[in-house]
Order: C-alpha cells, then sequence, then structure tokens
C-alpha cells in the first residue's frame, strides 16, 4: 500500500481535522487575506523516513518525503521549503555550511531509486535490505553519520560496479539509455568535477582533509595549470575514482532535477542555501584566487566578546573586478558558483552572511589574537595599511558583487531579487545597511535575536529562528526562567510581553489583561509570538522545523560539535504535529491567522467574518 493512502485510510489524530480539504482551504484562504506566505526550513538530514524504508538519514528527493512529508506541508498551506547548502559534507564534521567541496551531498539521494527498473536495479535489493535494516535498529531521531557514510558507501560503489560491468559486458535497454545519459552528463561536467573528484581520493590518501599538510606535488597539483606531466598521470591512474565520483554526482542531480519537478507540481518550491565559506578543494585548486594571510571572521560582538575566527577563505578584492568594471578571474570564478546554485533552486537561495560580500571582516590567520591591529573591514578600513589598496569609494562599489554577479546568475535562471534571501545578521556597517536599503534586500527578521513584529520590513523574512537558536520552547522556558532569577531577564522579559500584547492584541481586548496573561503563561506567550510573525508588515514567514513541530531541542550550537546537526524527524511526524498542538506547542496555523486577522481592527475583522468562523473552529479542533 503507498504512503499516501496509508496517511488517508488509516492514520487518524485526535486533533487532526477530519475534514483536511476545508481545513487547508481556511488557512490558504487566510493567508492571503494577509497577504502572507509560509515556509519551512529543514534540512534533508532531519526529514522523516518511513520506517520500512529508512537508510538512516533523512532526503526531500526520497519517495516518502514526496508521498507524505510534501504532502503534509501541502496541508498547511506551506509553498516553500529551505533546505541546507547542497555540498559534499566533510567525513570530519557533518556541519553543512563548511563543506569540502562544492560536488553534490551525496547523502540526500535515495538509495531505494537505484534498486527500480528506472536504475535497472544497479543495487541489489539484497543490499538495500540489509542497509534499511541496519538504519531500522538504530535511533531515527538522530543521525549517525559514520552509519550513513559507511551504507552509502557500500551501496553507491555496487551500483557503480554494478553500471561497469554491464557497461563491458551485456547493456540491457535500460542501461543503453543510461550510460548514454552519463556519457552526456561527462562530457558537460567533467572539468568541474574532476578536481572534486581527486581532491576527494587525495583525503582518503593522507587521512586528511587539510590540503595544507599533503605532500608539495600533490598540495601544489594545480598550480602550474593543468598541462602538469603529474596532473596527467593522475586523471589517467584515478580514471576509475574520477568516473566513481562523477557517477555518484549524475544520479544526485537527476534526482534533484526530478524532485523539484514534482514539488513544483504540486506548489512548494526548494530554497537552496549557500555557505559564505570556499570549500578547501575550491581554495586548493584555485589558490591564486585567495588571500594568503587573511581570513574571513565576525568581530568582537555581544555575544562573542573576542570575534569569531571562522578561518574561510577571502578572494583577492582586485582580482574580482578589472578596472574597467568587468569581471576578473575571481568574479568568474564567482559568476559560475552562483550560477550553479540558482540552476538548481526555483524557489530562490538564501546567502549566509551577505555582510562578506558588502563590507567583509577579515583577520590575520597566523595571529593567535583578533586585534585592531591585524583585523578590520577589508572593504572600508583605508587607514589600516594592509586594507588601504582595497579601500571601496562609494555605495556602488560595496554593491557591485550584488549587481553585477549575484543577481545576474539568479535572472539567468528566473529567480528575482526578492526570491534572493539576505542573511544580514551581524554588525551592519554604514556600507552594508547603505546597500541593503538602496537594493531593497530581501532581509531577515528573527525575533528571538530581539527583533519585533511591528518593525520588520514588509521584504523581509520573519522568523522566531533558524538553524543556529535554541528551539522556540526552549527560548520560552529561558525567558521565564530568567524573569525570575535576574533583574534583566525580568526588564527583557517585561519589555518583550509588553509589545507582544500590543502587536497582537484584538481591537476589543484589554491589552494590560492580556499582556499579564503572557506572562503568567508561556503556551499564551508562544502562541501570541507565532500570531506575531502573521502580524508583522513583513510578506514572507519561516519556521525552523522544531518550532514548526514544536520539538524542544537545539539543533546546532555555534562552536560545538555536540549533537549538532543530527535531529531530524522520526516517522510518526504527523501524529507528533497534531498531538503537540493538544498541548500548546508548535504553530496552530488558524489561531495565529485568525488572531492577526482580528489584530487589524473592527472593520477588517467582520468583513471576513465567516473565514473567521471557519478558522476558530480548526482552532478549536487542532487544541481539542
Amino acid at each position: 500500500m503507498r504512503v499516501d493512502k496509508i496517511r488517508e485510510n488509516s492514520l487518524s489524530f485526535s486533533a487532526k481535522p477530519a475534514n483536511m480539504k476545508a481545513y487547508t482551504r481556511a488557512v490558504t484562504e487566510g493567508l492571503e487575506v494577509l497577504d502572507k506566505k509560509v515556509g519551512i526550513i529543514i534540512h534533508n538530514s532531519s526529514v522523516p523516513s518511513a520506517k520500512s524504508s529508512t537508510t538512516g538519514i533523512g532526503s526531500l528527493l526520497s519517495e516518502n518525503a514526496r508521498a507524505a512529508f510534501v504532502p503534509f506541508l501541502r496541508e498547511q498551506a506551506v509553498t516553500s521549503i529551505q533546505q541546507e547548502p547542497a555540498y559534499l559534507r566533510r567525513l570530519s564534521d557533518p556541519s553543512p555550511y563548511d563543506p569540502i567541496s562544492t560536488s553534490k551531498n551525496i547523502y540526500a539521494i535515495p538509495l531505494e531509486v537505484l534498486a527500480t527498473d528506472e536504475y535497472d536495479n544497479f543495487l541489489s535489493k539484497e543490499t538495500l535490505a540489509r542497509i534499511q535494516a541496519n538504519a531500522a535498529s538504530q535511533n531515527e531521531e538522530r543521525v549517525d553519520y559514520q552509519s550513513v557514510a559507511e551504507d552509502y558507501e557500500t551501496a553507491l560503489k555496487e551500483a557503480y560496479d554494478t553500471y561497469s560491468n554491464r557497461t563491458f559486458t551485456f547493456l540491457s535497454d535500460e542501461t543503453l539509455k543510461l550510460a548514454l545519459e552519463f556519457s552526456s552528463f561527462k562530457k558537460q561536467h567533467t572539468r568541474e568535477l574532476e578536481p572534486n573528484a581527486i581532491y576527494e581520493v587525495m583525503v582518503k590518501k593522507y587521512n586528511n582533509e587539510n590540503w595544507q599538510t599533503w605532500d608539495e606535488k600533490d598540495r601544489n597539483l594545480y598550480d602550474n595549470g593543468e598541462e602538469s606531466e603529474y596532473l596527467k598521470q593522475l586523471q589517467h591512474d584515478l580514471r576509475f575514482e574520477i568516473e566513481y565520483h562523477l557517477f555518484k554526482q549524475w544520479i544526485a542531480e537527476r534526482e534533484i532535477e526530478k524532485t523539484n519537478k514534482h514539488n513544483e507540481a504540486r506548489g512548494i518550491r526548494i530554497i537552496a542555501d549557500t555557505p559564505v565559506a570556499f570549500t578547501p578543494a575550491e581554495v586548493w585548486r584555485n589558490k591564486d584566487l585567495f588571500m594568503e594571510n587573511y581570513a574571513l571572521g565576525c568581530p568582537p560582538d555581544y555575544f562573542t566578546t573576542e570575534g569569531q575566527r571562522w578561518g574561510f577563505a577571502v578572494l583577492k578584492p582586485n582580482l574580482i573586478f578589472n578596472e574597467d568594471g568587468s569581471l576578473g578571474k575571481g568574479g568568474e570564478f564567482l559568476r559560475k558558483r552562483y550560477e550553479s546554485i540558482f540552476k538548481d533552486s526555483p524557489g530562490g537561495v538564501r546567502i549566509d552572511h551577505v555582510i562578506g560580500l558588502i563590507d567583509p571582516f577579515v583577520y590575520a590567520k597566523n595571529e593567535p589574537y583578533m586585534t585592531a591591529a591585524n583585523s578590520g573591514r577589508l572593504y572600508s578600513s583605508p587607514y589600516k595599511e594592509a586594507f588601504e589598496q582595497y579601500a571601496k569609494r562609494n555605495i556602488d562599489e560595496h554593491a557591485a558583487i550584488l549587481e553585477k554577479i549575484v543577481f545576474p546568475a539568479a535572472a539567468k535562471y528566473g529567480i528575482s531579487k526578492d526570491l534572493v534571501i539576505c542573511e544580514d545578521l551581524g554588525e551592519i556597517t554604514m556600507p552594508v545597511r547603505a546597500v541593503i536599503d538602496r537594493l531593497q534586500l530581501t532581509g531577515l527578521s528573527v525575533t528571538q535575536f530581539g527583533a519585533s513584529g511591528v518593525d520588520a520590513p514588509a521584504r523581509n523574512v520573519i522568523m522566531p529562528g533558524s538553524h543556529d537558536n535554541k528551539s522556540f520552547i526552549e527560548y520560552t522556558n529561558e525567558m521565564f526562567a530568567n524573569a525570575q532569577t535576574s533583574r534583566n531577564g525580568k526588564e527583557h522579559f517585561m519589555y518583550k510581553t509588553h509589545i507582544l500584547g500590543s502587536d497582537t492584541a484584538g481591537p476589543n481586548q484589554d491589552v494590560n489583561q492580556y499582556r499579564e496573561e503572557l506572562r503568567r503563561d508561556k503556551k499564551r506567550f508562544m502562541a501570541a509570538s507565532f500570531a506575531e510573525l502573521f502580524t508583522s508588515p513583513a510578506k514572507k514567514i519561516q519556521l525552523f522545523f522544531t518550532d514548526f513541530f514544536g520539538i524542544g531541542k537545539t539543533y546546532n550550537v555555534p562552536g560545538s560539535k555536540k549533537d549538532c546537526w543530527t535531529l531530524r524527524l522520526g516517522s510518526d511526524f504527523e501524529k507528533l504535529y497534531y498531538d503537540n498542538l493538544t498541548k500548546g506547542l508548535g504553530v496552530n496555523f488558524p489561531e495565529a491567522i485568525a488572531t492577526a486577522i482580528r489584530q487589524r481592527g473592527t472593520a477588517f475583522a467582520e468583513k471576513h467574518e465567516n473565514l473567521l468562523k471557519r478558522l476558530d473552529k480548526f482552532t478549536q479542533i487542532l487544541k481539542s
């Protein structure tokens, strides 16, 4: 029986509306009345699997995601899913924001599809069954990346070996068709992906992901162009390893394209995420493009008194644009990078730390501490001798990377500027503020960071938190606790609830009494906090999956590796959602939308009286 039939006929939850079509119509109509769109942020690894077909890690490309998870999201009127950077993760660190290369994340490949006729059963059903049984025995709410890496290597190597053997012996019509397609892929992508494949081999050879520790001839493999005899010999000796890498990338690209078409047809668009970091493989392959002595970081601030030493490579500014304003070698490198990202992202792209494209903060990477002498804003510190040659003189120059590289790359694939989400959290310098205002960038308003809904610009995306925040449940518990234990905590709590009361109270409501209710009741506070997203001017709302489903666990703690990036939804995600709503956890969409409609005034509420009755009915059903 198919998963969608199981969902339709067998599952029953106490708080799930009996008439889901009427529920979805009411929520959708409410969002249209408010001129809002709702999206979820969830990384591929966190997507739920069916217990019978799990491989230990989630994927939006899987059959279960298409048959169960995406339909569930559409029932809630969600129209976008923002995922993580789709690059290949390191073996030493599962963070998707510090990947090893720009090759696609192979752990998003749905292994089950390789054991079907679509891929001429390149993977045996026996191997797939063993992997699924192994994964089913593990904790489905955490990803064991080491186990996943081993299982995926087993499966993908078997699929490649089966394919290779058939091309040397008897080719079925199905394999021949796939072989022709793969051959075309290799012609288009070998030049781009071959260095990544060789890097992967070198990592295994040295058992070290840091190319700077390798022998000189491997460390400097591409420094003399692509004509060295040693490189040619490597390309020959590693031809099967290179083809295996390309084989995995071909499958990943194929499944991404297929899934994007499927999701778009059902009203869901994928939003990509791009890290501010350049990958080690990119730097190794293009060392001449990057500054030798400086790395990208974050200056000391309220959260980090010593600043953040990210260690990310920095493009040489003088190579991004030529004197006549055309793209230099570094600019062409950036253009190709962004074009490859926008190509697979019909819903747009989130640019991590857009400040780094406008006014980057750099520090001397070989110095033990950041000081005023060895760090600063690369483009706006003309008084520093090391940076004076890179000083930008006006807003046009500060905006150039966005206007001449990023936005044209988006436009090439039909993506408008408003679909480029610019993560602008951090120190906003004058040049950054000027560029944001002039270009009307789609920034972020994060309520956990003190953003007030009423102050969120209409063009912004508003959210309670993202992958780097505590879950909203943990945030709420901490705020209530701090209000009892410290003066600053109480002052912050009183201010927050004062503003929250003003932003979400109805026209006939006693605001002071309402504020007191918010201060006494965590559930009322959380409900009002979610309603604040809908009462704000911001037209786009995003919810991280822990907040969406009412999960009180942190996904990632910046600077830590313990239990980070491993949390995922279990196979009972739908039951979890509706059960948590009865406990006042998670987002009750009818309630939040109804609150926002009433907050706009009596006349507006009366105009939508029938809609409010439907929303109120569903609000109570979800709380039952």
